[in-house]
Order: C-alpha cells, then sequence, then structure tokens
C-alpha cells in the first residue's frame, strides 16, 4: 500500500514469515549512504611564501630548533617546575580542555547520528472474531500477537549526516589545536613573568645602591656647603637626586610585588596563596642563557608549526562540509522503520509463536515550495565559511609578522645588549682608574661617587636589557609555535 501526501511519500509491508530480506535492504542502504558529497572540495588557501626566513645573527652562530619544552633552554629548576604547574592548574588551560571534551562528544553524537536507531516498542494485542451461534461459521480462535522491536534509519544518499559527521571531525581537532595554544600561550606568560621577577630583584638591590652612593654624595655636599667649599645650589641638586632615587624603591616593590600575584594567578593558586604571594627564586637574572633559535628550514612551514593556525584551518574546514550539509536539505530525506513481533494462538506459548512476524516500511520528505528557507541557510553557510577563510588568511598574516618581529628584536636587543655591556665595561675601568687617583692623592671622594653612580646606572641598564632578551627570545619561541608539529596524518 502506498500513500502520497503532498511531498511526504511512505510505504509499507504487510506482515510476513521473517525473511534475510529486510536486512539485505538495511545492508544495502547502510552502504549508499553518504555517496553524494555536496560540500565544497577543500583545499588548503596558497599565499605568496618567502624563500627564507630574513638572516638572524644568534641563528647563524648556533641552531636550535624549537621543542615543545622549549622551557628547559633557559636550564632553571624552579621555571620548569612553575612551568608545569601553570599547565596543570591554569583556569584557561581547564577551561580549553573542557571545550575539547565538549567538541568530542559532538562528534561522537554525529558519529552515532549516521547509525540505525534502534529501540523498544512493546505492543501485546489479542483478537478473535465470534459469530454466535451462526451454524455456518465457526467461532475463530484467539489471535496473540507482541511487537518488540523498532529500528528507524536515514538513508544518507545525499551525505547530510557524513557532512554533519565531518564537520564534527574538524570542529574536535581544532579544539585539540586550540588547546595546545593555549597551553603555547600560559608557558609563556609564565616565563616572561618569571623573567620579569627575577629582573624586578635586580633591579631593587642595584637601585637601594644607588640610593647608598647618592646619600653619600649628599653627606659629601653638606659638609662642602657647610665649609664654604660650594654653593647652596648643588647641596639642592644633591638633595633632588637623592630623593628621586628613594621615590624609585616603593615603585620597584610595588610591580615586584603585582608580578608575583600576576604569576600566582596565572598558576591557578588559590586566592589565600594568590593574597600571600612569594615566589621562591631559581637562578640569577645574570646567569640565564639566551637560547639561540633559528626558525627552521621553510616559511611554509610555519603553518604546520603553529596550532593556532591549525586550529583556524580546521575550522575553516567545518565551515565546508557545514556548506554540504545546508546544500542536502534541497533534497528528499529517506527514511526506513522496521518493526519484529510474534503472533500466537496460545497465549501461554507466544514467545515460542508459531510466526514470528516483521514490517518494514519507509517514508520520502522533501521540500516543494519552503519560500527560500533553504537557500537562506545556504546562502548562511557560505557567508560563514568566508568568514573563516578571511579569519585563516588573518591569522596566517599575524603570524608571519610575529615571527619577523622577534627576529628583527631578537636581533636589535643584542646589538643593544653589547654596547650595553661595552658602557658597563668602560664605566667600571674609569672607577677603577679613578680610585687609584684618589689613593694618590690626585682625585676628591666626590669623583669616586660620581663615577660609582654612573657605573650602577650602566648595570641598571643591563638589567633591562637582559630582560628584553629573554623575553624576546620567549615571543621567537611562542612565534614558531613552541616546537608544536601538526600531526602528520592531518598535514
Amino acid at each position: 500500500m502506498v500513500q502520497n501526501q503532498g511531498n511526504t511519500h511512505s510505504w509499507y509491508f504487510r506482515e510476513q514469515p521473517m525473511k534475510s530480506l529486510p536486512f539485505c535492504i538495511l545492508i544495502l542502504s547502510l552502504g549508499l549512504s553518504g555517496c553524494t558529497w555536496l560540500a565544497p572540495e577543500y583545499h588548503r588557501p596558497a599565499f605568496a611564501m618567502p624563500d627564507r626566513w630574513p638572516s638572524s645573527e644568534a641563528a647563524q652562530r648556533e641552531k636550535e630548533t624549537a621543542t615543545q619544552q622549549w622551557w628547559q633552554s633557559y636550564q632553571d629548576p624552579t621555571l620548569i617546575k612553575l612551568i608545569n604547574e601553570a599547565l596543570d592548574g591554569n583556569s584557561d588551560v581547564a577551561v580549553a580542555s573542557a571545550r575539547l571534551m565538549q567538541t568530542k562528544a559532538q562528534y561522537d553524537y554525529a558519529t552515532a547520528n549516521r547509525l540505525p536507531l534502534v529501540g523498544l516498542l512493546g505492543l501485546h494485542t489479542r483478537s478473535q472474531i465470534d459469530f454466535g451461534e451462526n451454524p455456518l461459521f465457526s467461532n475463530t480462535p484467539g489471535n496473540n500477537g507482541f511487537t518488540g522491536g523498532l529500528l528507524t534509519y536515514e538513508i544518507d544518499l545525499w551525505g547530510k549526516q557524513a557532512s554533519a559527521q565531518q564537520a564534527a571531525s574538524a570542529l574536535y581537532r581544532g579544539q585539540s589545536y586550540y588547546r595546545d595554544a593555549v597551553r603555547l600561550s600560559v608557558s609563556a606568560a609564565t616565563a616572561q613573568l618569571y623573567f620579569n621577577i627575577l629582573a624586578l630583584e635586580n633591579s631593587l638591590r642595584v637601585m637601594q645602591e644607588l640610593v647608598d652612593t647618592e646619600e653619600e654624595m649628599h653627606q659629601l655636599a653638606a659638609q662642602q656647603f657647610e665649609a664654604g667649599a660650594t654653593p647652596e645650589i648643588s647641596l639642592r641638586i644633591a638633595e633632588a637626586q637623592l630623593a628621586a632615587r628613594t621615590a624609585e624603591l616603593p615603585k620597584i616593590s610595588d610591580q615586584l610585588e603585582r608580578a608575583e600575584g600576576a604569576l600566582a594567578t596565572l598558576l591557578g593558586r588559590s586566592p589565600q596563596q594568590i593574597l600571600a604571594a612569594t615566589q621562591g627564586r631559581g637562578k640569577n637574572l645574570d646567569s640565564l642563557p639566551i637560547p639561540p633559535i633559528t626558525p627552521g628550514d621553510l616559511p611554509s612551514d610555519l603553518l604546520l608549526r603553529r596550532p593556532d593556525l591549525a586550529a583556524l584551518e580546521q575550522m575553516l574546514i567545518a565551515s565546508n562540509f557545514n556548506v554540504g550539509y545546508a546544500r542536502a536539505a534541497y533534497f528528499p530525506t529517506i527514511s526506513l522503520v522496521g518493526l519484529l513481533g510474534v503472533t500466537s494462538l496460545d497465549i501461554d506459548n507466544i514467545y515460542k509463536g508459531s510466526v514470528r512476524t516483521w514490517a518494514l516500511g519507509g517514508s520520502i520528505v522533501g521540500p516543494l515550495a519552503d519560500f527560500g528557507r533553504t537557500g537562506s541557510g545556504v546562502d548562511l553557510a557560505l557567508a560563514k565559511n568566508q568568514e573563516q577563510l578571511a579569519r585563516y588568511k588573518a591569522g596566517v598574516q599575524t603570524a608571519f609578522k610575529e615571527v619577523r618581529d622577534a627576529l628583527s628584536s631578537q636581533r636589535n636587543l643584542q646589538i643593544f645588549e653589547t654596547e650595553l655591556h661595552k658602557k658597563e665595561g668602560a664605566t667600571t675601568a674609569a672607577l677603577n682608574l679613578i680610585s687609584q687617583r684618589f689613593s694618590l692623592g690626585f682625585a676628591n671622594y666626590g669623583e669616586i661617587l660620581s663615577m660609582r653612580r654612573s657605573c650602577q646606572e650602566a648595570r641598571l641598564a643591563m638589567v633591562t636589557a637582559k630582560l628584553y632578551r629573554l623575553n624576546g627570545s620567549v615571543d621567537l619561541f611562542k612565534a614558531l609555535g613552541g616546537g608544536w608539529r601538526m600531526p602528520d596524518e592531518k598535514r
């Protein structure tokens, strides 16, 4: 029997003794599923790539490619411990991991949606025809039936469910890569905060030495003023310089406490630990090495080495399959429904029924006039696909800019540190010479204090230069993906 109502068609078969026919039909329908793909064919967007990276003196001197444990290059056990703690306790990493679990569940749901749905439908019937006392007919015995199994399945001829599954798979991979990108950002931020704390401690020590020097210079100026050897303006200048240096101490202390609180928060510590944050120290800033890093052989490798770019590409791939899912709405949905049961003349032996029955039916539902709904859905999917394409291109552009900036910073900061090191050496040598002249009576103590102040200022500048170089190396590690590599099967 066939029914036709508008755009909906359905059919069913009479009860028959159970054969293998419905199972053959089911297997055939599974084989037909997804035989047509409506999603656009994906090709990774092409970019005009440079043949090589800009030259880097550090990379030419010694090559060290980034590894996923890149922070070990600084050879500081305290730093290694802090980064491991951050990766375990940071809230952003926890959020990214929870989202990964969500996308995994979505992928599992989309995968299960492609398989038949087997349910339980309990239906018991008893029927009998009673002809009364009519001698021409005899009463029919009771007929007992029980229907126990229900199976529904949508034949995916147009790849609708397959597109949904592939989109969910891409989102799952993309979220996995995004979590890796978050871990890279958290580890880089932890390293830079730790370096900042070490630099602030060094700056605080050198600034205290500067304050002590200014105090001596102020006392000397006061003695000379009382003796009438210098005018009052010299005394007032010394007072101003002392006050200026002293004012720097609480400023640096405040920056240090803020950095410690920020690090405790980044590590995911409790509010009590954050309020009482005093971070244990590892190496002195001066003893930390600057790892020489090379960006790799080919710039095109960056697309495979940055987890954020890999995540953006998976979002683009998912949007491609979403177009196929939307286009499938143009075509009818074909579904199968199957029932299994038994019929018996004896209610006491119904489960040993004389006849096992099955019923197989189906339906076709398709649009005739939806007044643009399907077309609007396709247009929306295409627009989102273009948005993801633009996001991916912007991400690639930003990535190459970050590498370029980090390489340039690495080169220029090395020159900056070298020149400041020369200045520190020159002022130290000058201080030694003046001290010798003072011991021979050819220089006064004021000259020694003045040169000592110059040495301390040079040391303070060296602390800043070392911090810049350390943070610059972290920026380069991060820009290059921190040693991350896309799995071979996904390239």
